[in-house]
């Protein structure tokens, strides 16, 4: 056993752990040995059995039945021997005393074997000579089973093996054999490798137990240091669920003795619920988990802990606890905060949209829900005067008041600013609806006492109810949000109910903004003019310029159809500069000193490039700056922004005149007069229309003319449609007049130069009234040449 002694690790030089090495690979080379042993018994017995029978009339059979005699005691007795030794009760010594005795009878079995085989050879030709061979290699061969964790044994074995079937080699071929001895040579290297190869392997493999065993009793002692010292505890629980090895620090944690938790089962303390459920499906299942939070009930109170755990080898689950009440708290704080508004306490968009889909997924109810869209009118202007704070308690007093109006299981949201929501499951049909939505809004219209002083405010409500077709959220939000815009667009404190009309409204809008974003490059946006003309002289004092859009489908897209959706858009601002350039371009080619009227969205005003497109364009086409005139109407000065006043002034420095357009119909404050000092005042056609009938028309278009006189402005009157108009403007004082009567916008082509139709005009006895005449005329001159 010299060489089994040198290969025990010395484990650090400590004498226990080294003993401990040494016996757990003796027990590891037994157990292996004795498995090797029996898989090879049979194949042995055989081999003997079939040599007897092939050999019983070639040599005499007392040699054959002796040899097998002491081949089958050699086993007989390491069977008897290994069966009374346990390895669990013997000592080390005694280990390696009953090794070494399994040692000696391998060898003795392997030199019974090794002294027959050349015996046998000088008797053996043809096929007993072949299955001699097959035997004895086979023989040699099984080292790699029954030897390999014995390398003593396997040294012996191969080497005894070896020399015999060479021996029997020579007996058969004499020195002819010498291929078969160089390949039995070679083969023989192979096996003595492996069988090194192998013992290696296991004595690796008893260190790397060795340290794991170390490493679990180091693990043992951290983990208890680590629960003495930090915030978690261990825990551990047998294959039925109940607490075993209960620590100290786990008794704390639950407020009870160590001898009251022993045996307890675990799930007790645990308050019922799904998450108690979950739990006892993991142990029940002996699953790993990690992190479970789940309430626990300690001394009558309610505290959260953390728990992970994972399952042992011997049914066992062992793992970590942690009280976490803390942090929990704070996560519902959160949570709270991620599903609530945080100023009225009402739901937030996002709890909204759950509890929307949620109805909706409901297929016992497809028809009970509604929605509600509610939008305060006149907030902003409260919030803007009277501050932050008093809008934000006007917004809780709205939610509190709208909360008051729905059942326990509706639901009241604020989406944002001073938008909401009610969302509703009823099967109200179409006119109590209506109803509802009048409630909310009467609410919300009684006065608002804030700090002793009384806010009045009012709303518009869309509503949208599921019906066929609408099962989505999305579709559901995007209908009330189509009816909202409707209300709104009727005015103040209106309702409206979702219909497909407006759906249709919709599509119509989308579509002309799909194709208004291509219209510029596609050459489809063109300029018409409608000249101004003066009352006194009757000649064209002007021009303005109107956008028309020709769609290759829709034909002709009036202004009011599609500028909307530009201005919403902010798509009205390369228009609008298109525009000034190609207003500019096509009357810098008339002769004639009239001047070019373009008009500005509010929009435009607010670009920060307007004044520098107007002076390049001015520049570009060579026109004086005080021929060019933009129109603005009262919207622009309503805004009260810096920007848009600032860029008016930049373009008066310019050179450019200023018009208020559509004066009368708007606001009409005059401080508007006073805050910015117009060039002209347009009166707008609705006044025009009624004057030569209604005594009010014709008093305000009086009282127009008369201011504009007094601040130094010219007045142009719009929409003129029959002489009785002109001729009353005229009497009032009124400067300038456009409309039909005149001409009505066409495009800058089909007009002659504006000296040919003003020489026309003069020249014909009736005036103004065949202008429209004088410039047919002057565009037949110039088409015919003589123009």
């Amino acid at each position: 056993m010299a060489e089994f002694a040198s290969e025990l690790p010395e484990a650090d030089g400590k004498e226990g752990t080294s003993e401990a090495v040494a016996r757990l690979l003796l027990t590891r080379r037994m157990e292996d040995f004795r498995a090797g042993a029996r898989l090879a018994l049979l194949p042995s017995l055989g081999s003997m059995v079939a040599l007897i029978y092939m050999f019983s009339e070639r040599v005499p059979l007392a040699v054959l039945l002796g040899w097998a005699g002491a081949l089958v005691s050699a086993i007989v007795v390491q069977i008897i021997a290994d069966y009374r030794f346990t390895c669990a009760d013997a000592t080390l010594a005694d280990l390696r005393g009953h090794w070494r005795r399994l040692m000696a009878l391998e060898w003795l079995s392997s030199a019974i074997w090794a002294a027959m085989i050349p015996y046998l050879a000088t008797a053996a030709e043809g096929l007993t000579a072949a299955v001699l061979a097959v035997i004895a290699i086979t023989l040699l061969s099984g080292v790699l089973l029954v030897y390999r964790t014995a390398p003593s044994a396997a040294r012996v074995h191969i080497a005894l093996l070896t020399a015999s079937i060479a021996v029997a080699t020579m007996i058969q071929a004499g020195s002819g054999g010498w291929p078969a001895l160089l390949l039995l040579a070679v083969f023989v290297l192979a096996l003595v490798c492996s069988v090194q190869a192998q013992n290696g392997q296991i004595i690796a493999a008893a260190r790397a137990e060795i340290s794991r065993r170390e490493a679990a009793g180091t693990v043992r002692m951290l983990l208890y240091d680590y629960e003495e010292h930090s915030s978690d505890w261990l825990w551990t629980v047998d294959p039925a669920g109940k607490l075993r090895d209960v620590s100290r620090r786990f008794a704390e944690a639950a407020g009870k003795a160590v001898h009251e938790l022993e045996g307890m089962a675990l799930l007790d303390m645990f308050a019922p619920g799904e998450d108690r459920d979950r739990l006892e499906r993991h142990l029940l299942e002996h699953s790993r988990f990690r992190d479970f939070v789940i309430k626990v009930r300690v001394d009558d109170g309610v505290r959260y802990w953390k728990l992970s755990a994972r399952p042992r080898s011997d049914g066992r689950m062992s793992g970590v606890a942690r009280d976490v009440t803390g942090d929990r708290l704070s996560e519902d704080r959160v949570a709270f905060m991620a599903h609530y508004d945080n100023l009225t306490g009402l739901a937030n968009r996002y709890l909204f949209n759950e509890r929307l889909r949620s109805a909706l997924s409901q297929d016992d109810q497809p028809q009970n829900v509604v929605l509600f869209y509610l939008d305060l009118d006149n907030f902003k202007a409260v919030n803007d005067t009277r501050g932050h704070l008093v809008g934000d308690r006007l917004l809780r007093e709205v939610g509190t008041r709208l909360e008051k109006e729905v059942r326990g299981q509706d639901l009241v949201a604020r989406l944002g600013g001073d938008e909401f929501a009610v969302l509703l499951e009823t099967r109200a049909g179409a006119g109590m609806l209506i109803e509802r939505a009048h409630r909310f809004l009467a609410v919300i219209r009684e006065p608002f006492e804030i700090d002793g002083h009384s806010y009045r405010i009012s709303g518009s409500i869309g509503i949208a109810k599921r019906s066929d077709g609408c099962g989505e959220a999305e579709e559901l939000m995007r209908r009330a949000d189509l009816a909202l815009f409707a209300a709104k667009a009727k005015g103040r404190d209106t309702i409206a109910l979702y219909d497909h009309a407006m759906d249709h409204a919709a599509r119509e809008r989308r579509e002309i903004e799909t194709d208004l974003r291509e219209a510029v490059a596609r050459n489809q946006l063109n300029i018409h003019y409608q000249p101004v003309i003066d009352l006194d002289s009757g000649q064209v004092s002007g021009y303005e310029a109107l956008l028309r859009w020709y769609h290759p489908q829709r034909g002709v897209v009036r202004p009011d159809d599609f500028l909307g959706v530009a201005e919403e858009t902010g798509m009205i601002v390369p228009i609008g500069e298109w525009v000034i350039r190609k207003a500019l371009e096509e009357t810098s080619r008339w002769s004639g000193d009239f001047r070019i009227a373009i008009n500005l969205s509010p929009t435009q005003v607010r670009s920060p490039h307007l004044v520098d497109v107007v002076a390049r364009a001015i520049h570009a086409y060579g026109i004086r700056p005080a021929r060019v005139e933009f129109e603005i109407t009262e919207h622009v000065l309503m805004q009260k922004s810096n920007v848009c006043v600032g860029n008016l002034e930049k373009l008066r420095e310019l050179g450019a005149k200023i018009a208020l357009d559509d004066f009368g119909v708007g606001y009409s404050s005059l401080s508007y007069l006073r805050r910015f000092p117009f060039d002209r005042i347009k009166i707008d056609k609705d006044f025009v229309e009624g004057i030569e009938t209604c005594s009010d028309n014709k008093a305000i278009v009086s009282s127009i003319t008369r201011l504009a006189e007094a601040l130094g402005m010219a007045a142009t009157a719009e929409g003129v449609e029959t002489r009785g108009q002109l001729d009353l403007l005229r009497e009032l004082g009124c400067q300038e007049a456009q409309g039909y009567l005149i001409c009505e916008p066409v495009p800058g082509e089909n007009f002659a130069t504006a000296d040919a139709v003003e020489a026309a005009m003069k020249a014909d006895a009736s005036g103004i009234l065949d202008y429209r005449k004088a410039r047919e005329a002057a565009l037949k001159r110039r088409s015919a040449g003589t123009g």
